[in-house]
């Protein structure tokens, strides 16, 4: 929360449990992020980004380098059960799966029964990478 003190200068209080960090130049408070977000998890949603887009060339090197952050990173905790790479993995095969339902779909005279398993499979797809 900005407020604004006597003298006309502006403060950054925080509104959360956690004890705003004040710092040592003019006393002004900066609030302290409630967690930080790791390297790998902007890297996976630029990757997750490109890959929907079709930006496949971006999205294939996005995925290397998601792969060398990982390895760097093994020997620390990891508060999640797949790696960034496995979910990045996980992320292609829905979009496999959408992009196939969707030529189904598009192509007006696909047997009922296919589009039926298509979807099946694009939701399916969408639910093991959600719960990664």
């Amino acid at each position: 929360m900005v407020q604004t003190t006597s003298n006309g200068r502006t403060q950054m209080r925080s509104n959360s449990s956690r004890p705003a960090v004040q710092s040592g130049r003019n006393g002004d408070f900066l609030a302290k992020q409630e967690y930080d977000q790791r390297l790998s998890d902007k890297i996976l949603a630029a990757f997750n980004h490109a890959y929907a887009s079709g930006a496949h060339k971006v999205a294939n090197r996005l995925r290397e380098v998601l792969g060398d952050v990982e390895r760097s990173a093994r020997g620390r905790h990891d508060r999640r059960s797949r790696g960034a790479v496995s979910q990045a993995d996980l992320w292609i095969g829905f979009i496999e799966a959408r992009n196939g339902y969707n030529a189904l779909v598009a192509s007006n005279d696909s047997p009922p029964e296919n589009v039926e398993v298509a979807l099946d499979s694009m939701k399916e797809a969408y639910r093991e990478w959600a719960d990664s």
